[in-house]
C-alpha cells in the first residue's frame, strides 16, 4: 500500500478541522491537538511533549485552514480503484488483504470524521459488524473510542488507551473515588510512574474495557431512532447538542443490553468505576443516582443497587427522550432551540 492513501485521507482530516476547529473550546482544542500530535508522531501517550516542537507544529496546522476550509473532500484510491470519501463499506472491503480499516462518519456538531488504521479483528456482533482497530496512521481532532455507523461499529484501541492514560493521569493531581477503585483493580495507584510492567497492564485494561465500550455502541444502535438525527440536526447551539446527546448516550448505557447491565451480569467492578468516571457534563449532572449507588456498593458490595438503579434511569431517560421528540415535532425549525434550551433541567 503506498502513502496516496495515507495522504488523501489525513487531507481529508485537515480539511473537516479547518472547518470545525471553531466549535472546541480553548482547553478542549488544545487537548485534541496534543493527542493529535502524538498519533502523528507515533508517540506514546505517556511521552513527555517538547513545548516548542508541539507550538511549531500548531502554527503549521493552523497556517493552511484559511486555504483548506473551502476545499472538497478528496476521493480514495486503493489498489487503483477511486471511491468517495464516505463510501466506508467499499474502501474497507478493499482494504481488508492489506490489514487496514478505515472509518469515516459524522461525530459531535455532525463533524466529517476519518481515520486509517492497522486492523486487529473483525468480528459479528449483534447484527453489527465490528472492527477493532490499532494503531493509527491518520485521524482528525475528533476521536472517540468507538464509532458507531450504520451497522458498523469502530473499535480504536489507541484513542482508547489514550483516554484511560488521561483518565490515570487525572489522579496525579486530584482524589477521584472512581477513577482510585478503577484502576486500583489493574494494580495501579494514586502518584504511579508509568514503566513497562504498568504499560502492559494499561494495554491489557484498554482491550478488556473495549468490550464495555461496544456494548454501549451495541445499546445505541438497539435503542436509536431515526427521528435522533434530525433533531440533533436542528439543535442550534453546543449547550442543546451536548444535552441531547447525554440522553442519547444514558439511555444506551442503562439498556438492557447496554454496558452497566453488562457490568453487573459479570460483576467486573474497575468496568463500573471507569463507565461511572467517564461521565461528563451532562451525563454526569443527569445521572447523579449512580454515583451514589457506586459509593453503596464500595460500602457493601451489593449489586442489587446498582440494578435498580440501572432500570429507573434507562425509564427516566426514554421519557425525557420522548418529551424531546414531542417538543421538536410540535416547534417550527427556528423556535425549536429556543424551546429546548428552556426545557433543560440543568
Amino acid at each position: 500500500m503506498d502513502n496516496r492513501l495515507k495522504e488523501d485521507i489525513k487531507f481529508n482530516c485537515d480539511v473537516s478541522d479547518a472547518r470545525y476547529w471553531g466549535y472546541f473550546s480553548i482547553c478542549g482544542l488544545l487537548l485534541r491537538y496534543r493527542d493529535l500530535y502524538r498519533s502523528e508522531k507515533g508517540l506514546k501517550a505517556w511521552t513527555n511533549i517538547v513545548r516548542t516542537d508541539i507550538a511549531s507544529w500548531i502554527e503549521q496546522k493552523e497556517s493552511r485552514w484559511p486555504e483548506l476550509e473551502n476545499r472538497e473532500f478528496r476521493d480514495l484510491t486503493v489498489d487503483g480503484r477511486s471511491f468517495g470519501a464516505f463510501d466506508v463499506e467499499e474502501v474497507n472491503r478493499a482494504l481488508k488483504p492489506h490489514g487496514l480499516v478505515y472509518g469515516a462518519g459524522y461525530g459531535m456538531y455532525l463533524k466529517p470524521t476519518f481515520f486509517l488504521a492497522e486492523l486487529r479483528s473483525t468480528r459479528q456482533v449483534s447484527g453489527l459488524t465490528v472492527y477493532t482497530s490499532g494503531t493509527e496512521t491518520a485521524r482528525d481532532l475528533l476521536t472517540a473510542p468507538a464509532m458507531l455507523q450504520g451497522t458498523s461499529v469502530y473499535l480504536r484501541l489507541e484513542p482508547l488507551l489514550h483516554l484511560l492514560h488521561f483518565m490515570l493521569s487525572e489522579l496525579h493531581t486530584q482524589r477521584h473515588a472512581a477513577l482510585e477503585d478503577a484502576f486500583a483493580q489493574y494494580g495501579f495507584h494514586h502518584r504511579q510512574i508509568m514503566d513497562d510492567t504498568l504499560e502492559r497492564r494499561l494495554q491489557g485494561l484498554a482491550e478488556r474495557y473495549a468490550e464495555t465500550v461496544l456494548a454501549h455502541e451495541v445499546a445505541e444502535h438497539r435503542e436509536g431512532i431515526p427521528e435522533w438525527r434530525d433533531i440533533l440536526a436542528a439543535a442550534g447551539d453546543r449547550k442543546n447538542e451536548h444535552y441531547l446527546r447525554a440522553v442519547k448516550d444514558l439511555i444506551a448505557d442503562t439498556s438492557d443490553v447496554g454496558p452497566l447491565i453488562q457490568i453487573i451480569e459479570t460483576e467486573d467492578r474497575a468496568a463500573l468505576a471507569l463507565t461511572i468516571a467517564r461521565m461528563e457534563g451532562f451525563s454526569r449532572a443527569l445521572f447523579p443516582e449512580i454515583r451514589a449507588a457506586h459509593a453503596d456498593f464500595i460500602n457493601g458490595g451489593d449489586w442489587g443497587v446498582v440494578e435498580r438503579t440501572r432500570k429507573d434511569g434507562h425509564t427516566r431517560f426514554l421519557r425525557e427522550r420522548e418529551r424531546v421528540v414531542e417538543l421538536f415535532r410540535n416547534s417550527g425549525k427556528d423556535d425549536f432551540p429556543q424551546k429546548l434550551r428552556a426545557i433543560i433541567p440543568v
